[in-house]
């Protein structure tokens, strides 16, 4: 359960999800020439699966000094497992993941795209042991890789499968995935800056900078309550212009992903309490999850 709980399971079980919604939801509905069996589906998932993981360990581990002050509660390394235990989970999930996507992409006929496996393993070392304390690039790297998810998975389930024939066909449904991609990164763009002012006390003390540190937590819940009206703008001009056509679509993007934004940015522009910006955080996390299953749903 300790090596559970440090690997962040609800996190990791939200990526597999994604791409299941993506090959089972979505793309059989196009009518896309696919690429994957499944066993090489499995290995996508579970290549990934582990990546998220193994950011997520180590992340934890530098972590620590910043999660005593900000959340004692559920600090894990030092007081459950050891660093070093933490620091081999870590090695084990990364070697792992970066194993299963090499045949991936040995198997499809594109070896070169193992490579990203390797890329991404260093982007999250980089992001915990540095990155994260730089102002604003580490919360848009990391909101990139929660986009990237949609975009590897599109990625080999339709590139392989490219002829001169299916060129136009394919590259439309990619880029209909996309879109779910760009609205994954400025959702989660706004989840962690939310954390960020939820965990000021401690970013302060082991000199990381964040949005909330610069400009004080209340200016900052401020622009990210503008941040999410123009949001909610962007969607709804979406939302008349493109998908007014299927009402399925309107009705599940207005109830259960522009509502809940709309919540959010009232609610940021108030002065709210830690605890409250921990629900805010959580909001944020239930439109992802909308967001995802919309892929399969929402018509364009």
């Amino acid at each position: 359960m300790i090596y559970l709980k440090l690997s962040r399971w609800p996190n990791v079980l939200m990526t597999a999800l994604t791409q299941l919604v993506i090959i089972y939801g979505y793309l059989p509905q196009t009518g896309a020439d696919l690429a994957l069996e499944l066993w090489q589906v499995a290995l996508l998932m579970i290549s990934t699966a582990l990546l998220t993981a193994s950011g997520n360990v180590i992340n934890d581990i530098y972590d620590v000094q910043t999660d005593i002050l900000n959340k004692p509660d559920k600090v894990l390394v030092g007081k459950k497992i050891t660093e070093k235990k933490a620091f081999n989970f870590y090695i084990i999930l990364t070697i792992l993941a970066v194993v299963a996507g090499f045949i991936l992409a040995n198997s499809v006929g594109l070896a070169s795209l193992a490579a990203v496996f390797i890329i991404v393993s260093f982007l999250l070392y980089f992001y915990a042991t540095y990155l994260k304390k730089v102002l604003l690039l580490g919360n848009l790297l990391i909101s990139v890789l929660v986009g990237f998810v949609v975009v590897i998975t599109a990625v080999f389930e339709l590139v392989p499968s490219i002829t001169e024939f299916n060129r136009a066909e394919q590259l439309a449904v990619f880029q209909h995935l996309l879109i779910f991609a760009l609205f994954a990164v400025v959702v989660n763009l706004l989840r962690e800056s939310i954390k960020d002012c939820q965990d000021i006390k401690g970013d302060h003390a082991t000199g990381r900078n964040s949005l909330a540190i610069l400009l004080g937590r209340d200016r900052a819940l401020k622009v990210l309550a503008v941040y999410t009206i123009i949001l909610l703008l962007i969607m709804g001009y979406f939302l008349t212009t493109v998908l007014y056509v299927d009402r399925i679509s309107v009705y599940y993007t207005v109830f259960l992903i522009m509502a809940p934004l709309m919540y959010l940015g009232i609610r940021l522009w108030s002065s709210v309490s830690t605890k409250e910006l921990a629900i805010l955080s959580l909001v944020c996390k239930l439109v992802l999850l909308t967001g995802i299953i919309g892929i399969a749903i929402i018509k364009f």
